[in-house]
């Protein structure tokens, strides 16, 4: 084992070594006429990649670099640029950066890969979904390389779109070369993987290679051998040089590797037809003003109050967010109040008794403006009167002498008028009393003054969110209890999640109690759709959702066409009777026909002399 640890520190050092070597090829600058090719050597720093295989991801990633870079540089075709040479950590947008700067042909970034499940194997790689940016044929052709070279299986090649993240699903815009979440409209999703994501924004063909799979025990053998890491990259590099150098190439007419934007100046090139190489490449006119705004806050206007749009440019916030110093650019938006449409909902005039009343709501906000005009008074009068008593109210009635209107005045009850009648004292065996009488209706009454010198011990039940508590005083000498309840509280829900609604999704709010931990969950409902008419004729209408995309067709009446239901009632209406005339008619007429029948065979059977004697 120490063996082993030993020779990996001569290998690592010898790699340190070959990168000092190298550094002439790691210029930032283009030679003329030679293809440019980027190696990513994925992972690093504290980031190290899977941890299944024998060392970590990042140690073998960098080896597989350092030596597919020795061997393209032996070309003089060729010129080799790394996006990092030691246990660095990068960001993916530093990583395509250096591509850019390089004027790069293609970018290859460096892998291995791992699985929960030790049976996956094979080689793979991952292709840009955009098809300016497809490199699949050169993936293809490093794949085919690995297995050659060593035991390992050859693998598919994938597009992956990309699935969205907290601002939603991210969609291509061919003419800008960026990508937009949530804008359906622009047609293509984006790529999933960000060294896709970013190259193709700067207008560069990306591969990533997964070389093996770590997690699986014999290819994690493979891959940690010196030599056939040395293989594998001779075998990369000869596809390659093969890809590139094994045609003639034609160069195409000029066009836009990646526009101009807000932030970064843009490029054009001429490019190969066959395998994409780019030649007299040429920096465009800054756009400052190309910006791709998405609304980060909004507000709509009432009748009342401004509303407003925030923006943001989506190019220099991913910039900025993804480790680009730039300033990200924002603009702010209002929209004026209308003020209030009203519209008249009640026009009463004053009468007696009776204010006149004018209301106008209005139809946008529902606020009321009312205005009331006093009307004749009632002249009152009292017609009745009820006196209280002790303990019930009594009532006056007034009556307007006009229109004989009525109200009613509550006379309180005064309560008892109580004077005490007899006291006698408590002993240490009995309890006393006091008596009382009302002057006014002769009730009576009498509290006990107890015998008992209470000496109280107090218990108190804390209250919970939703359950009260209770305090308790209880004499230790006669048990006379004395109680008093504590309210619960009730939750004290501190927000954690709030989700607005969607016209796809329902929003949430969920919320935590602060004291005791209970959660809520309020779903909220949906928001209508705005939908937009796309396309229509005499017959159908199909109609778009401006906000999430969503589609249907609405089918419209025929204008020659004849309301089935209303013909078929009238049909029946008129056939039904005639169809039951007509029967009636039938069946009258066969009636008719039996009686003349009938009538014939009497006649025939007294006529006939036989008949009559029998």
């Amino acid at each position: 084992m120490q063996r082993k640890i030993r020779m990996r520190t001569v290998l690592l050092l010898f790699v340190l070594c070959l990168f000092a070597v190298l550094s002439v090829t790691v210029s930032a600058q283009t030679p003329d006429g030679k293809i440019v090719v980027v190696l990513d050597a994925g992972h690093g720093g504290h980031d190290g990649g899977t941890d299944a295989g024998i060392r970590t991801e990042k140690e073998y990633n960098l080896l597989i670099a350092a030596y597919l870079a020795e061997e393209l540089s032996a070309d003089d075709r060729f010129h080799v640029v790394m996006t990092r040479t030691d246990d660095t950590y990068l960001k993916f947008l530093p990583r395509v950066l250096t591509a850019a700067e390089a004027n790069a042909d293609v970018l290859i970034s460096l892998h291995c890969n791992s699985s929960s499940a030790s049976y996956v194997h094979g080689n793979m790689a991952y292709c840009s979904v955009i098809e300016r940016f497809d490199a699949g044929e050169l993936a293809g052709k490093l794949l085919d390389a690995i297995s050659d070279a060593v035991p390992i299986a050859r693998g598919d090649i994938e597009y992956v779109e990309d699935t969205g993240d907290s601002l939603g699903v991210y969609y291509w815009n061919d003419e800008k070369q960026w990508d937009m979440p949530g804008a359906w409209q622009l047609g293509k999703k984006s790529d999933y993987y960000s060294i896709n994501t970013w190259s193709s924004k700067f207008g560069i063909p990306s591969v990533i290679v997964e070389h093996g799979y770590l997690s699986n025990k014999n290819e994690a053998g493979v891959i940690d051998q010196d030599k056939n890491l040395r293989a594998m990259a001779k075998a990369q590099a000869d596809a390659i040089v093969e890809y590139y150098t094994d045609h003639t190439h034609t160069f195409g007419e000029r066009e836009i590797d990646f526009p101009s934007n807000c932030t970064l100046t843009g490029t054009s090139s001429r490019r190969c037809t066959v395998c994409g190489i780019k030649t007299e490449t040429e920096k465009l006119a800054p756009a400052p003003d190309a910006h791709y705004w998405r609304r980060t806050a909004s507000a709509a206007a009432t009748c009342t109050e401004d509303g407003f749009a925030d923006y943001t440019c989506q190019i220099a916030y991913n910039l900025n967010d993804k480790g680009y110093a730039c300033e990200v650019h924002t603009y702010h938006e209002t929209f004026t109040a209308p003020g209030h449409d009203y519209i008249v909902t009640e026009d009463r005039a004053a009468g007696h008794g009776t204010d006149g009343v004018h209301t106008e709501v209005c139809r946008t906000c529902w606020n009321t403006v009312s205005t009331t005009t006093p009307g004749e008074a009632h002249t009152y009068a009292v017609t009745e009167t009820v006196s209280p008593t002790c303990t019930e109210a009594g009532k006056t009635v007034h009556t307007c002498s006009v229109c004989m209107a009525s109200y009613e005045e509550t006379i309180p009850a005064p309560g008892h008028a109580w004077t005490q009648t007899e006291s006698v004292e408590p002993t240490p065996l009995e309890d006393g009393y006091v008596r009382y009488r009302c002057a006014a209706c002769g009730e009576e009454k009498t509290e006990i003054i107890s015998s008992c010198p209470h000496t109280f011990v107090r218990e108190t039940a804390e209250p919970t969110c939703t359950q009260a508590g209770r305090t308790t005083e209880t004499c230790s000498l006669c048990g006379y209890a004395v109680e008093e309840i504590l309210p619960a509280p009730g939750h004290d829900y501190v927000q954690q999640m709030n989700v607005a609604s969607t016209c796809a999704a329902a929003g949430f709010y969920k919320g935590k109690c602060s004291r005791c931990g209970h959660v809520i969950t309020q779903t909220r409902a949906t928001l209508p759709h705005d939908f937009e008419t796309v396309s229509e004729n005499r017959l159908e209408r199909v109609v778009r959702c401006t906000v999430c995309g969503h589609e249907h067709t609405e089918t419209k009446a025929h204008p020659d066409a004849i309301p089935f239901l209303p013909v078929l009632l009238a049909a029946l209406i008129v056939l039904i009777p005639s169809a039951g005339a007509a029967v009636i008619l039938v069946l009258n007429r066969k009636h008719k026909q039996e009686q003349a029948a009938r009538r014939n065979r009497y006649f025939e059977y007294y006529e006939d002399g036989e008949n009559v004697k029998k």
